[in-house]
């Protein structure tokens, strides 16, 4: 093709403490295409702040609103989606913490990424969720009960919502949809589901959902987009320097395209839906 093809990670990290930090991340996307990042804050110790502490978690969202900010001056638009990881809930109950004060600590979490929302200072709540890795049945529900929060939250906000979530294809979707039910949302597109699996595509999709699908697995984004081309892609960098080849980052998503292409798995108006329109959709924002 002539030109280079537009490219939107959908969900990234950035570290501005130990990592590339956002303003070389930009660079480099940019250079390869790069015109939109949603940039998720990253758990509390990966930026040596604290877990338990709404303080430090106050200065995780900062920073995750600055580096977006940074990221943008660069010349790539990006928004900040703020919250929580459900590892956070895991790492608090491992230190002793009851699940009441857990869940109490989680709510606040998200009345405070709220606050950030209302200003028009982020856009989205996220990471929130489930673990993917096993856990007793007693966190499973609390995770609900957050995610539970969450959309109502971000309903009211007209936020999105980014949610962690194991892979369990039809089982993980109908359950999310229960939840999704049961508050009442409305913009059924704004609940992402990061790091889908192909088999979350096809009933994401049917039930309003966004399948947010890795392009960086093997395999995984040609089994997605023969399902359904109403999906985004994300590179979910995580810009740690002790795992430079654990995800692929931002500024390699444009060769993989370029493959993709090459092979005839997507064409170019493929390529727009997903990078374009339903970023455009998604967050308010325009490519030009």
């Amino acid at each position: 093709m002539g030109r280079t093809p537009p490219i939107a990670d959908n969900h990234g990290h950035v570290n501005p403490v130990k990592g590339l930090g956002p303003r070389e991340v930009a660079k480099r996307f940019r250079r390869t295409g790069g015109w939109f990042m949603g940039v998720v804050a990253l758990l509390t110790w990966d930026l040596d702040l604290r877990p338990g502490d709404l303080n430090d978690v106050d200065r995780l969202y900062r920073l995750t609103i600055e580096s977006a900010r940074v990221i943008q001056g660069e010349g790539v638009r990006s928004v900040a989606i703020i919250g929580l990881h459900p590892a956070e809930c895991v790492r608090l109950i491992e230190t002793g913490w009851g699940l009441d004060k857990v869940r109490g600590y989680m709510v606040k979490a998200i009345d405070l990424a709220a606050q950030y929302i209302k200003r028009g200072e982020a856009v989205g709540i996220g990471e929130v969720g489930r673990p993917h890795w096993d856990v007793g049945s007693d966190v499973v529900k609390l995770c609900n009960e957050v995610i539970e929060y969450a959309l109502t939250v971000a309903k009211d906000l007209g936020a999105v919502v980014h949610l962690h979530l194991e892979r369990a294809g039809e089982a993980t979707v109908k359950s999310i949809v229960e939840i999704v039910d049961k508050v009442g949302v409305r913009d059924r597109g704004k609940v992402i589901l990061h790091h889908a699996s192909p088999g979350m595509v096809k009933p994401g999709v049917e039930n309003g959902l966004t399948p947010s699908v890795p392009i960086g697995r093997h395999g995984e984004f040609e089994e997605a987009i023969r399902q359904s081309r109403l999906i985004v892609v994300e590179s979910d960098y995580i810009d740690d320097p002790r795992r430079p080849g654990a995800v692929i980052p931002p500024w390699r998503i444009l060769s993989r395209v370029n493959q993709l292409l090459q092979l005839g798995v997507v064409n170019e108006d493929d390529i727009t839906s997903i990078m374009v329109d339903r970023i455009e959709e998604l967050y308010g924002v325009k490519y030009s």
